[in-house]
């Protein structure tokens, strides 16, 4: 087996189980909501976490059978929303929008450490491994943390002051563009 080979089933390890502390961790955000747009919006999260171990898995078990990252071809997701369309069925729930307390700013505030933290690690990825094919795969991966970071950063700037939130914006926010 190869350096790359091990270095790619590392990642792939840690990522799975960083997917499912991540599932966890907005399930019971949406357990625990105080809003339905919060649940609304940890729920999605979760099942997007969920897809990405899913993802995940698909790829080391192709990778224990290759033995090469450039033959690892993971199936598409077709269901995929975007997060303006999670934000947007999120704020379908919204009867109050002054109503959001601190906690609940604290709690949106810790999710998007949580999608940080993911990004962080993909891009990592990125940077150790010397197969294109996962370089590509990690990149994807690293952009749909970004998305989730902007979801959870759209929604708090919202929550927080909801007369000057100026829409949805799906920009880059976590490599400063």
């Amino acid at each position: 087996m190869s350096n790359d080979v091990r270095e790619c089933l590392d990642i792939l390890d840690r990522a799975i189980k960083f997917e499912e502390t991540g599932m966890a961790f907005f399930l019971d955000r949406a357990e625990n909501a105080p809003s339905e747009m919060e649940r609304n919006l940890f729920r999605s999260l979760a099942e997007d976490e969920k897809g990405h171990k899913a993802y995940l898995v698909q790829l080391k078990e192709q990778l224990l059978v290759t033995n090469n990252p450039d033959e690892m071809q993971p199936d598409a997701d077709d269901d995929h929303k975007s997060p303006r369309q999670i934000f947007e069925v999120a704020l379908e729930a919204v009867k109050d929008p002054y109503a959001a307390e601190a906690a609940e700013l604290e709690i949106i505030k810790g999710a998007m450490e949580v999608e940080r933290n993911g990004y962080t690690m993909y891009t990592n990825a990125v940077n150790s491994v010397q197969s294109e094919r996962a370089k590509s795969i990690f990149q994807a991966l690293a952009r749909e943390e970004q998305h989730h970071y902007s979801l959870l950063k759209n929604t708090y700037d919202y929550m927080a002051d909801p007369e000057g939130f100026h829409g949805f914006d799906e920009s880059p926010m976590l490599d400063g563009g």
